[in-house]
């Protein structure tokens, strides 16, 4: 069932909507915060229900969902959703499955990392258009993850 939300901006740009409570109760079972997001009945993605400070939670919407969308703040949007229960509660990269698969010590680093930075690494991957980048990227996280720089946020620098 398809539920309306007010599509919100924090100030430092980000798009979220705020979930109302039920939502919120259906999806955290057994301490489950991830959650697949069918916004509009046309786009359908990953997510985390995130907390707020002032209480409630949220879910982050994507630049590139809200410029497909032709979203802005205070547009409302429809969104359905479940739990997310794929293996890593994100879509594995062709390309990186395939690089992890045939290196078995970039394998092993990157499935002892938190989950948290296991869909980091994948995100990175998925990212760029091009299979042949995306092969590249993926290379290159195989590379720095067996040298011990396993964040997201570092990776590519």
């Amino acid at each position: 069932m398809a539920i309306q939300f007010e599509l919100k901006k924090f100030d430092s740009g980000m798009h979220y909507i705020l979930l109302d409570a039920k939502t919120v109760k259906t999806l955290t079972k057994g301490n489950n915060k991830r959650a697949i997001c069918r916004l509009n009945n046309a786009v359908e993605f990953h997510c985390a229900m995130m907390p707020k400070k002032e209480g409630g939670y949220y879910i982050n919407i994507g630049s590139a969902i809200c410029k497909k969308l032709k979203l802005r703040e205070g547009v409302v949007v429809s969104a359905q959703f479940t739990v997310d229960e794929a293996e890593y509660q994100f879509e594995m990269p062709e390309e990186l499955k395939a690089v992890l698969d045939t290196d078995s010590k970039a394998n092993a680093v990157f499935h002892a990392l938190t989950e948290g930075n296991q869909r980091g690494l994948m995100y990175l991957v998925s990212q760029v258009k091009s299979s042949d980048k995306r092969i590249e990227r993926a290379l290159k996280i195989a590379s720095k993850i067996k040298d011990g720089i396993t964040s997201p946020r570092v990776i590519l620098k």
